[in-house]
């Protein structure tokens, strides 16, 4: 019984075909989906930037302990079992890799010895060979490792892949970035482009051949200096509301474009992977867990702009993947789910006994094997910064600290249908607002409550 868990510290639903995408190519998402089950509804808990193995590796909300502690303390002052040094008791053996590692990894890999991390390094840029991106160059090493792990005695074992995702600036390899760049924008109204205007790259054209500005309306001429000067642009949002503001719907479509060209570059290196992983898998049973920490914002927000777009759906919703051994046919699973569960599944799975346990998670087998219908009725997310969200099977309420001098100290969305928090609806449904905020004022003022 082994285990391999692909997380992604930055990957939004909305670009990945097999959550709904209907204009980015993601082949090998798409196939560890048909073998997988795919949950819908899988939230973060925290979504603070160097937060990411928190959950997963505790089981518990870290951003409700964090609210009565020192927000920078760290696990090794939790009260509760860390997952990697859990496993090595039991015997499971835990490789951890890491892409590009960054400070915010440091308290991760401490929990290991030194001799079962890694951090894999790498470039990104127009002109890098894909093959010596970060993500890439992991995949690499992880499929050494995994032709060395099948070779061993040293059974069980996990393996941890942990990777950036989506960095900030997305700008991938020329052939990923300009990818996207001649597709017209997807079918939800956050990929509105204008179509009245189109960037046309004409670096490889003789110079007599091309068009002189005028005689193509509506296309753009420019060098290729120019052009990948567009893309790098592009490649990250503006820091300030007055910049984001100002861009136009052609500026956010090629954004989206080029911040796709990164997520088909990860689909790319995930199959080669993928590959790698059959063949583990085709000696012992494993299983495969692909997920992420939280997603990223690249459009423009509906109602939670500034601070509130923290928790927008776009950055709270994140993808889960789990496959187990011999299932290859896909399902996929409505049920209320979040990143304090990846702990108590994988110890299910190594049969590692968490009676007596204070984990907030619960495992997902029981779904899966089709146990359970219901995990959770509340999904509860918060940035670390005073803003905390509250999510049923009908409803999001985002809140934000007490003491703001906005007069709006709530704000109400009806799900799944407003996928982009486009309509506040807190005023036509205030005691459900009020039903709602009050839960969540009390399961981050009870660090002890379970959820």
């Amino acid at each position: 019984m082994n285990a391999i868990v692909v997380s992604f510290d930055r990957l939004p639903v909305g670009f990945l075909g097999c959550y709904g995408n209907g204009w980015i190519a993601t082949p090998n998402f798409d196939r560890l989906a048909a073998e997988s089950v795919l949950f819908h509804q899988h939230f973060a808990e925290d979504v603070s930037p160097g937060t990411e193995c928190q959950a997963w590796w505790s089981g518990r909300y870290e951003s409700r302990r964090r609210t009565s502690v020192s927000k920078d303390r760290s696990r090794q002052d939790s009260d509760g079992p860390s997952l990697p040094s859990l496993f090595m008791e039991r015997g499971i053996a835990f490789r951890l890799l890491v892409e590009t590692a960054r400070e915010d990894d440091a308290a991760d890999i401490a929990l290991l010895p030194p001799e079962d991390t890694e951090s894999v390094r790498g470039s990104d840029g127009l002109d890098v060979p894909p093959e010596e991106t970060p993500f890439f160059r992991l995949v690499a090493r992880a499929k050494r490792d995994l032709r060395l792990l099948r070779t061993s005695r040293s059974e069980p074992w996990l393996l941890w892949i942990k990777s950036r995702g989506v960095p900030e600036p997305w700008l991938a390899p020329r052939t990923f970035a300009t990818q996207f760049l001649d597709v017209d924008g997807g079918t939800g109204p956050e990929d509105e482009v204008d179509d009245e205007t189109a960037y046309e790259h004409e670096a490889d054209e003789p110079e007599e051949n091309r068009t002189e500005e005028g005689d193509d309306e509506g296309v753009v001429e420019m060098s290729a200096a120019e052009f990948d000067d567009l893309l790098r642009s592009m490649a990250q949002l503006p820091e300030g509301r007055t910049s984001r503001d100002a861009l136009t719907g052609v500026q956010r479509g090629l954004m989206r474009k080029v911040f796709g060209g990164y997520v088909a570059l990860l689909d790319a290196a995930l199959g080669r992977l993928l590959d790698q992983i059959d063949q583990a898998a085709a000696t012992s049973p494993t299983l495969v867990i692909v997920t992420a920490g939280r997603g990223m914002t690249v459009r423009e927000p509906g109602v939670l702009l500034d601070d509130w777009e923290r928790l927008a759906d776009e950055t709270v919703h994140t993808p889960l993947f789990v496959r187990p051994a011999g299932m290859n046919r896909g399902t996929r699973r409505q049920e209320l789910v979040q990143t304090v569960d990846l702990f108590p599944t994988l110890a299910e799975w190594f049969g590692v006994d968490m009676a007596g346990a204070s984990l907030d998670g619960k495992s997902l087998l029981p779904v899966i094997r089709g146990e359970e219908r219901e995990l959770r009725s509340r999904a509860w997310i918060a940035d670390g910064q005073g803003f905390a969200g509250i999510r049923t099977g009908e409803f999001y309420l985002v809140t934000q600290p007490a003491g703001q001098t906005d007069r709006d100290q709530r704000r109400l969305f009806a799900k799944p249908e407003d996928v982009w928090e486009t309509n506040d609806v807190a005023a036509q449904f205030p005691d459900l607002a009020d039903k709602l905020a009050s839960e969540l004022e009390r399961f981050f003022s009870d660090e002890k409550k379970t959820a």
